[in-house]
């Protein structure tokens, strides 16, 4: 028995609590080697923080290939724990691949109690708050292991976002700051920084921050690298400047690795953003829909689910139905910790979006309206959840439903005041209403 960089006792040789601690700095840091983690397993067969962790960077790829990997892996991570964290850690990648994420996100609460200092777990347990829509519990694992980790810049990266989901903007901003204050490149206090920026409606400070911190970006995993340039897209988009978002699209959104799930679901996001400002995409539907219809990347989560959808309804692309038919076989027969949001919210979501797509307004308010007070039960940020807000506004105005778009426009507008975008709207809402339109300042 030796120990890693936590301190904590672990199983496996010396080489091996070299690879946990690597593992630990490229899964915090969005760092490309990360997959280095499955060939120190493959090395060592008694270290069973390695395998634990690796048939959970496997479920991490979010894809039905990495389920089926993830097993060899946490078959001889249950072989091997002889720990009570090292049998925590096994613990989660069980329940994770059983499809229990309920189960996941308590394990890893219970591994921040009682060992504060293994920061992959509290980051692994925000993944799953994440796509449960559970806010408090983003935020409370951090704080688990603040005591522990003040100086650690990782830590309050992660702080800084669930405070953020928690709309505690202040203090999101702080924990942001003191991410960057020790480490200049933490890219996930970035992320956060962006979402505070874009809430609190300073996109031209976004714009300018944004722009001087994407140098340290390159080099990393693909997700954060195309996820913090898609917030710098939505900068831009909240100032009408949809030339330059439609430009990097090409040249940062959709120019990395094109199987990721998240990262098609980001592509999607923006170009379906870009048209309900009024913006051509030309033929990128079209380019993107080959890339959406491939099944690994299908009924794993919800929230990349509506995203292939969306865009494979905009493509016209035959698949459509089949995801569509994958979501309802899904909604029936998975895990009891996440069957409502594939029944009762991705479902209907589904329909809604891919009527949306298609031109269908009507079914899409039909199916959009009552659910997407629950929305958040199946993942996603605000900013990316925002999406859905807009095309049912998008879907009301078109049926003529003008108070139902009134009452989320004058909130979008008087949250973020100088979004020209939703002046527009309103101007076309007010109109249409039989009001004389008038400019705000």
């Amino acid at each position: 028995m030796t120990r890693d960089g936590t301190g904590y006792a672990a199983s496996g040789d010396p080489a091996s609590m070299a690879a946990l601690d690597a593992f630990a700095e490229d899964f915090l840091g969005y760092r490309a080697e990360i997959g280095r983690i499955v060939a120190a397993a493959d090395a060592d067969p008694s270290c069973a923080l390695a395998h634990a962790w690796a048939a959970s960077l496997w479920m991490l790829t979010e894809t039905q290939k990495g389920r089926a990997r993830a097993g060899r892996y946490l078959a001889r991570a249950e072989a091997a724990a002889a720990t009570e964290r090292e049998r925590l850690a096994v613990a989660h990648a069980r329940a994770w691949a059983e499809g229990d994420s309920a189960t996941a996100l308590a394990v890893c609460e219970q591994s921040a109690r009682a060992f504060p200092r293994d920061l992959v777990a509290v980051k692994f347990g925000t993944y799953h708050a994440l796509n449960r829509g559970d806010s408090l519990a983003l935020l409370r694992l951090p704080a688990l292991a603040a005591n522990a980790n003040r100086s650690v810049a990782y830590l309050h990266g992660m702080l800084a976002f669930g405070h953020e989901q928690c709309h505690a903007l202040a203090e999101a901003e702080a924990s942001a700051r003191r991410a960057m204050d020790l480490r200049a490149d933490e890219a996930w206090a970035h992320h956060a920084l962006a979402h505070v920026l874009l809430t609190t409606d300073r996109a031209e400070e976004g714009i300018e921050t944004f722009r001087a911190l994407a140098p340290t970006w390159e080099g990393r995993n693909p997700f954060i690298v195309t996820h913090n340039w898609w917030h710098y897209c939505l900068f831009l988009l909240d100032r009408d400047r949809t030339e330059e978002a439609l430009a990097l699209y090409d040249a940062r959104v959709w120019a990395l690795e094109k199987s990721w799930g998240q990262i098609q679901a980001g592509a999607v996001a923006l170009l379906a953003r870009l048209e309900l400002l009024g913006v051509a995409v030309g033929d990128r539907w079209g380019a993107l829909a080959p890339h959406l219809a491939t099944p690994q990347q299908r009924h794993v989560e919800p929230f990349i689910d509506l995203h292939l959808v969306y865009g494979l309804a905009r493509a016209a692309h035959p698949e459509t139905e089949a995801v569509l038919d994958g979501i309802a076989t899904t909604a029936s027969t998975a895990h009891s910790a996440t069957r409502a949001a594939w029944a009762e919210v991705a479902l209907p979501a589904a329909r809604a979006l891919a009527a949306h797509a298609r031109g269908d307004v009507e079914a899409c308010v039909r199916d959009l309206s009552p659910t997407l007070p629950r929305m958040h039960e199946i993942g996603g940020s605000h900013a990316q959840r925002d999406l859905f807000d807009q095309i049912l506004i998008d879907a009301l105005l078109r049926t003529g439903r003008l108070a139902q778009a009134q009452r989320m426009l004058a909130l979008r507008h008087a949250f973020n005041p100088r979004v020209p975008a939703t002046k527009r709207l309103l101007d076309r809402m007010l109109t249409a209403s039989g009001i004389v339109a008038h400019h705000r300042a």
